[in-house]
């Protein structure tokens, strides 16, 4: 029988996944695959001198099944001696709010949990439970959508701050893991019934082709995905040089010299156009083979050819170069939202989700730097929070500057377009605004010495196709 613990260390190893002394937020939706990472970190903590947060979402898809599932995990975390967090939140109504699939929706809001959690307890990385059958179905789904080899890498080990430590380990290992050790897990009936592409791949394809043409295709895809993952990188490092040399970033377009664009090799070419797309996206989520090849063809048209591609995207032809841009929509006229405190606060119409949080001072470790996110004195607040657009004879007290000016005499200060000035976000209070969005709050709503009571504000961006 394998040693699951050794074999999940050795791919922490391999990936650098985890550093002596992190701070881990561990994602648990009480399925056999989070309780088996739950209990190996937990058996992995006085080696690297971990600290260990579960976290859990409840989605609202299931219902009395989902607040079982909540439930649960709270009790086994109690059990285990690990602080945890559930957080309940309607993924339906906000799917259909902002107009994606459940699925996708429900990632949006997971992920976000999880980086409050981790921002919150000042962690170092987020855990998550993907496997090894995971991987190899999302290159399968990549590979029936016709994907690139960007696809075919299926799910990477690690993301930013976010590890898998059993991305090496198949589900089967996952499950007798658990039985030898006792833990008991949640069973989502919806994953047994082959309704859905995904679940189709897993009950029906693979065991096909184990049974009747590859009886180690795990194996195989998944020997196929690290070759794919070296020979990718090599490319992106190649294709980033390129798109140096060929092309110049504005704020919301990319210009590519035609004649540089059409020297590179038609893989590089692609790539080039793929990397101009995703940092006006975010990401490549909703563009498609056929989307890059329509941009390809458009570098051999004459000026004013023009194409339009997902996510208000728009390139086109002038003279000697192909201009990709994106098209920001705009809210027009005067708006105010009012924002309810310890709630994520959807705002559609803005692409944003604000989160209002009220802590004690003594849970703040440090104050962030980001520009989505500020902490403020709760006793300087008067009345309600509103985020809003400005208006007519607005006053702000930038912090750092004794006195105040006229908001527009700000917008100069800071550089920002005439044209822009009307869609800037403000939040404010009945009095005075308080945070210039993604610029300054005001210097009377700062963090001091005598400040009791936080308020901690972080702005979600949604953005068009992204991830």
């Amino acid at each position: 029988m394998k040693d699951l613990p050794q074999e999940v260390e050795k791919t922490i190893s391999k990936y650098n996944m985890i550093k002596m002394k992190d701070v881990i937020v561990v994602g648990v939706s009480g399925g056999a695959d989070s309780m088996c990472l739950l209990h190996i970190l937990i058996r992995l903590k006085e080696k690297y001198n971990l600290s260990v947060f579960a976290t859990h979402l409840n989605h609202q898809f299931r219902g009395e099944e989902a607040d079982k599932d909540a439930a649960y995990v709270e009790d086994i975390c109690k059990q285990w001696g690990i602080p945890v967090y559930v957080k309940k939140f309607d993924v339906p109504a906000y799917a259909k709010e902002i107009g994606v699939s459940d699925e996708e929706a429900g990632r949006i809001i997971r992920y976000s949990h999880y980086e409050e959690i981790l921002n919150k307890e000042n962690a170092d990385k987020i855990a998550v439970a993907h496997n090894l059958n995971d991987h190899i179905e999302t290159i399968f789904i990549n590979m029936i959508r016709g994907s690139g080899i960007e696809g075919l890498k299926g799910i990477e080990a690690v993301r930013k701050n976010i590890i898998r430590p059993l991305i090496k380990t198949e589900r089967i290992d996952i499950e007798k893991y658990c039985m030898n050790n006792g833990i008991d897990y949640r069973i989502d009936k919806t994953n047994l019934e082959p309704i859905y592409g995904r679940n189709k791949i897993r009950i029906e394809l693979i065991p096909y082709i184990e049974d009747n043409l590859n009886s180690n295709i795990m194996a195989t895809l998944n020997r196929l995905s690290d070759i794919i993952s070296a020979e990718n990188d090599y490319i992106d490092i190649q294709a980033q040089k390129a798109f140096t040399e060929t092309a110049k970033c504005f704020k919301n377009s990319v210009k590519y010299s035609i004649i540089r664009l059409n020297n590179l090799h038609p893989a590089l070419k692609r790539r080039v156009i793929r990397t101009g797309l995703k940092k006006l996206l975010g990401s490549l989520k909703g563009i498609e083979y056929k989307h890059v090849e329509e941009i390809v063809f458009l570098t051999k048209a004459k000026t004013g050819a023009t194409v339009m591609l997902p996510g208000n995207i728009t390139a086109y032809i002038s003279y000697e170069n192909l201009i990709i841009k994106h098209n920001i929509e705009k809210v027009t006229g005067l708006f105010c939202y009012k924002l309810q405190r310890n709630k994520d606060n959807i705002i559609a119409p803005l692409n944003i989700t604000v989160n209002v949080a009220e802590l004690k001072i003594d849970e703040i470790v440090s104050l962030s730097k980001k520009l989505d996110e500020i902490y403020i004195d709760e006793a300087k607040i008067v009345g309600d929070l509103v985020i809003r657009n400005r208006i007519p004879g607005d006053i702000f007290s930038p912090i750092g500057l004794k006195g105040s000016k006229k908001l527009k005499d700000f917008f100069i200060d800071e550089k920002i377009p005439k044209e822009e000035r009307g869609n800037i976000l403000i939040l404010a209070d009945d009095v005075d605004i308080i945070w210039v969005i993604d610029k300054r709050i005001g210097e009377k709503y700062k963090i001091t010495n005598n400040t009791k009571d936080v308020i901690k504000i972080k702005v979600l961006r949604r953005a068009t196709n992204g991830e």
